[in-house]
């Protein structure tokens, strides 16, 4: 059984994902590639001056990797259902038990509808720590949004979720702010490789 089961590898996801690992939940991520991020030039996300969203993709997944996320890589979810721990996961090959599921599939809110989320309209209502109306069911991005899709918007909704099953889980609000101490500590070698070459 999983902490959290990330369903989609976009923005959204693979920051969920990034944060809830990192900070010791075991994280597995459902991600099919379908995300609209392949058609993307970034120009406008904050410490990038342009950057093709294919090569974005890869280098967040090479840091979600990095820090043991179980990625699985064209694993396309048939459903997701409440269990009494939690939810399962299912694919066509295989299934996961999770106690917590973030949906990120973008504008495709079929797997929300099934698990029985509220909806506003066509949009899966859902709080400002991205918790929709099925406790410990998460969703992000362009489901919760009319048509404002932009990849800065749906990462910071990933991370609002991830931050918010950290502090259920750990027991107080939770706080993932690195500082160079701590970078060292995760990244070893490389954070002194970078403190130098400034």
């Amino acid at each position: 059984m999983a902490d959290v089961a990330v369903v989609g590898g976009g923005p959204a996801g693979l920051s969920a994902a990034l944060f809830t690992q990192k900070n010791g939940l075991d994280t597995v991520v459902f991600d099919t590639d379908g995300t609209w991020m392949h058609k993307a030039h970034l120009f406008n996300y904050p410490g990038i001056g342009s950057q093709d969203g294919t090569a974005f993709l890869e280098t967040l997944r090479e840091q979600v990797d990095s820090f043991g996320v179980d990625r699985r890589q064209g694993a396309a979810v048939t459903s997701v259902e409440e269990t009494d721990d939690g939810f399962s996961v299912a694919t066509d090959d295989d299934s996961l038990d999770a106690e917590f599921v973030v949906l990120a599939t973008g504008a495709n809110r079929d797997l929300a509808e099934s698990l029985g989320c509220a909806f506003d309209g066509d949009l899966v209502e859902a709080d400002l720590t991205m918790e929709t109306s099925v406790e410990n069911a998460y969703a992000t991005g362009a489901m919760v949004r009319a048509e404002e899709w932009q990849a800065v918007i749906s990462a910071g909704d990933g991370a609002a979720a991830a931050l918010n099953i950290l502090t259920k889980v750990k027991g107080d609000h939770y706080h993932d702010f690195d500082v160079p101490d701590t970078a060292a500590q995760v990244f070893g070698d490389l954070a002194d490789e970078d403190a130098g070459a400034e």
